[in-house]
């Protein structure tokens, strides 16, 4: 791998990914600020991916719902680094973080343009599409394996 993931302990690693996150939902996707940062970030915990050069190159959160569940959300990959693993290394890390924390299920509500990549990882669709700020989503969820 050229990348290595982590789970975001310094603040470096949540500026990293938060400038990530404005780079691909504000300035692609055209989400206002507001949307995408919230006081769940102040909750969450974090992990981010950074290539050889120091560049934050994948980000991710997952934030408690309930004593069994956490949302997994804002998971964005660097346009030049989509469709080589870091999605996929970012989600597992958010993943192994919930099982540590004690949750039995997972979910995410996932852009339909990533629906297949969660559906791909054993995720299963629930319910109908709906607008999360203005953009189609779905909900997807996964029941996490006990760690051993």
């Amino acid at each position: 791998m050229d990348f290595d993931v982590r789970f975001a302990s310094t603040q470096r690693d949540l500026d990293a990914g938060y400038a990530l996150r404005r780079a691909v939902f504000e300035d692609e996707q055209h989400v206002p600020r507001w949307l995408d940062r919230d006081a769940l970030d102040f909750n969450a915990d974090h992990v981010v991916a950074w290539d050889r050069e120091g560049r934050c190159v994948g980000a991710g959160r997952i934030v408690r719902t309930d004593h069994r569940t956490c949302q997994i959300g804002r998971q964005v990959t660097a346009a030049d680094w989509r469709r080589r693993g870091v999605g996929a290394a970012i989600l597992e890390a958010l993943e192994r973080m919930a099982a540590l924390r004690g949750v039995a299920e997972v979910f995410v509500h996932s852009q339909l343009d990533a629906e297949p990549f969660y559906l791909a990882r054993g995720y299963e669709k629930e319910g109908e599409r709906f607008q999360e700020h203005g953009v189609p989503h779905v909900r997807v969820r996964k029941l996490l394996p006990p760690l051993r």
